[in-house]
C-alpha cells in the first residue's frame, strides 16, 4: 500500500492548508520535502491565519518595515510570537494592537521595563529595535531574566540594575549590569577612532545574543559595534528587554531569527 510519500506537492499543499499554525511548524520538522513545500508556500499557508486571526499584524507598520520579501507572512508570524508580552510590561507602558511596539506613559519619577514573550536558552538570535524619539537620561537596552524587576521608583537605569539584566546605557554609551556602569560602548571602530554616541533617530538598531558562547552584541545601521557583554549565562532563558524613563517614548522590536553572517 502507497503511503503518504507517495502523494504529490499538490495534494500535500492541500492538506496542509487545512493546519493550524503551530502543527505547520511542527510538519516542517517532518523531512525536508515537506519542510521545503510549507516554507515555499507563504501566501497560500500562511497568509489565511493572518487574515482571519491577526488583521493587525498583518496591518503592521512596523512589521512590513522591517520583514520584507520571501517569507513575509511566515517571518512576520514568527516576529509576532516573539513580540513585547503583554504580561511583562510596567504598568506605566501599554502595547500597540500588532505587539511590535511600546509606549510609556508621561508618569513622573519612575523607571519601567518590557520583556517580549518568549526567551533562549541556546543558538544565535537577532532583533531589530527603532527607539526613534528622545531616550531619555536612562535609556537601557539589552536582555534580561524573567525575574528582572519591570518597574521601580525614581529616575534609574532599571535593566542592568541587578544581577538579572545586561543593557547597553543609550544616555551616557556605557554597559551596565549588576548596578555598576562598566566601560564605554561602542568602544572604537575598526579603524581605532571612537563611534559616535547613540541618538534617537528613525534608525534600526540591531541586537546579536548568541546563547551557545553566551555574547551579547550590537549593529547600528549594519555598523558591527563589537562586543557588549560575554559570559552571560548559558544556563538561564534570556529575554529581550529594555527600560525608560522618558515620557512617550515608543520603541518598536522586530524579531528577525538567526542574523546574517558577515
Amino acid at each position: 500500500m502507497a503511503g503518504i510519500e507517495s502523494l504529490n506537492d499538490e495534494v500535500l499543499l492541500a492538506i496542509f492548508s487545512y493546519l493550524p499554525i503551530n502543527d505547520l511548524g511542527r510538519c516542517c520538522c517532518v523531512c525536508k520535502r515537506w519542510d521545503k513545500i510549507i516554507l515555499r508556500e507563504d501566501a497560500k499557508l500562511w497568509k489565511p491565519h493572518f487574515t482571519k486571526l491577526m488583521p493587525a499584524v498583518q496591518r503592521s507598520r512596523v512589521g512590513k518595515e522591517c520583514i520584507q520579501g520571501s517569507g513575509f507572512y511566515r517571518r512576520l508570524l514568527r516576529a509576532f510570537a516573539f513580540s513585547w508580552n503583554p504580561n511583562a510590561l510596567s504598568e506605566n507602558m501599554f502595547l500597540s494592537d500588532d505587539g511590535f511596539e511600546v509606549t510609556r506613559r508621561p508618569v513622573a519619577q519612575s523607571s519601567d521595563s518590557a520583556r517580549t514573550k518568549r526567551g533562549f536558552t541556546s543558538g544565535l538570535h537577532s532583533w531589530k529595535v527603532k527607539w526613534p524619539s528622545n531616550p531619555g537620561s536612562e535609556a537601557v537596552l539589552g536582555v534580561s531574566t524573567k525575574d528582572a524587576s519591570l518597574q521601580r521608583s525614581g529616575y534609574v537605569a532599571l535593566l542592568g540594575s541587578d544581577g538579572n539584566g545586561w543593557g547597553w546605557h543609550l544616555g551616557n554609551s556605557r554597559l551596565i549590569h549588576n548596578g555598576e556602569r562598566g566601560e564605554k560602548y561602542p568602544r572604537k571602530s575598526t579603524s581605532g577612532k571612537d563611534l559616535p554616541p547613540f541618538k534617537a533617530s528613525s534608525d534600526w538598531i540591531t541586537v546579536i545574543l548568541d546563547m551557545d558562547r553566551g555574547i551579547l552584541s550590537f549593529e547600528r545601521n549594519d555598523q558591527f559595534l563589537g562586543v557588549a557583554f560575554d559570559g552571560l549565562p548559558t544556563t538561564q532563558r534570556l529575554y529581550p528587554a529594555l527600560s525608560a524613563v522618558f515620557g512617550n517614548s515608543v520603541i518598536s522590536l522586530v524579531y528577525m531569527g538567526r542574523p546574517t553572517v558577515g
